[in-house]
C-alpha cells in the first residue's frame, strides 16, 4: 500500500511539472507574448524557494578582470565552485530553474531559439518522434548526490540519450562565459560542471561547448571502467549508447574527460 502511495504522489508531481511547462509553451509561443518578466514570475510562481534575479547584460566593469579569456577552471575558481561539487546534498533543479537557465539562454545566446518540446526538463525531453521521455529519472541519492537512473531494462548498444536537437550550443567561449556571468552564483557553477566540447562537422572540423538544459546534464561520470555503462563511439557522436545490459533504477554513468 505505501508503495502504490508513493507511485501515486510521483505520478501527480509529474502531472503538475507537465501541466505547469504545457501552461509556460502556450503562454510563451503559442499565444505570442513571450517575455522575459513572464518567464521570470513564472518561474518564481513555480519554485519560491529560489531566488532568480532578471540579469542584464553586464558591462565589462563588472566582469572579473580579462574576463573574456578564462578559462573553465578559472571560471570554477572565481566563483569557488569546488564546495558546491563536492556537496552530495544539492538538490535536483526544479522546473522553475530549469525555464530560467533557457530564458537566460535566449536572452544572452540566441535570441531566436524556441524551447517548444512537450517534454518538460524534469523528464527530459523527447526522445522519439511519439515524444516518448528518454529511459532515464533524474533522482537525488544521499550517498552519490543528483544522478540519472534507468527507468526500465536498458539492452546493450541502444541509445539512451541523444544529444542532437535537444542541447544547446555557444557561437563562440565568449557567448559561453556572457551566459555564465548572467547566472547566480549555484547555477553557474553547474553549468561550468555539464557543459563540455564536441565536434560537430567531422574528426577536423571545429569544436562546440554543448550545453543540455534538462536532466540529462545529471548524468555523472563512472570511478572506472567497471562502472561505466554508457559512452559514445566516436568524437562527433550524437548519442551515448549502453555498453552492456543495464537494469531498471540502475544508476547511468559514462566518462567524461574535461579538456
Amino acid at each position: 500500500m505505501a508503495t502504490n502511495g508513493i507511485r501515486r504522489r510521483t505520478g501527480r508531481k509529474a502531472a503538475l511539472h507537465l501541466a505547469m511547462y504545457v501552461l509556460c509553451l502556450l503562454s510563451a509561443y503559442g499565444l505570442g507574448f513571450y517575455s522575459r518578466n513572464f518567464l521570470l514570475e513564472f518561474a518564481k510562481a513555480l519554485d519560491p524557494t529560489v531566488e532568480f534575479t532578471l540579469q542584464t547584460k553586464k558591462s565589462s566593469s563588472s566582469m572579473p578582470e580579462r574576463w573574456e579569456r578564462y578559462s573553465f577552471d578559472q571560471i570554477y575558481g572565481h566563483y569557488e565552485c569546488k564546495a558546491q561539487a563536492e556537496d552530495k546534498s544539492k538538490p535536483i533543479p526544479s522546473l522553475a530553474q530549469w525555464l530560467f537557465l533557457r530564458k537566460q539562454y535566449k536572452e544572452f545566446v540566441d535570441d531566436t531559439i524556441t524551447f517548444d518540446d512537450p517534454i518538460p526538463p524534469t523528464m527530459g525531453y523527447s526522445y522519439d518522434e511519439s515524444h516518448n521521455t528518454p529511459p532515464f529519472y533524474a533522482k537525488l541519492d544521499p550517498e552519490r548526490g543528483r544522478g540519472l537512473y534507468a527507468s526500465r531494462n536498458i539492452k546493450r548498444l541502444e541509445v539512451v540519450h541523444h544529444w542532437s536537437g535537444h542541447d544547446v550550443t555557444f557561437p563562440d567561449a565568449y557567448a559561453f562565459r556572457q551566459f555564465v556571468y548572467s547566472l547566480p552564483k549555484r547555477m553557474a557553477c553547474d553549468v561550468v560542471d555539464w557543459a563540455w566540447s564536441r565536434k560537430i562537422s567531422g574528426e577536423n572540423g571545429p569544436e562546440v561547448i554543448c550545453l543540455s538544459i534538462n536532466i540529462a546534464s545529471l548524468m555523472n561520470s563512472g570511478d572506472g571502467p567497471g562502472e561505466v555503462n554508457v559512452s559514445i563511439n566516436s568524437s562527433t557522436s550524437d548519442s551515448f549508447f549502453a555498453t552492456r545490459n543495464i537494469g531498471k533504477d540502475e544508476e547511468i554513468l559514462t566518462h567524461f574527460v574535461r579538456t
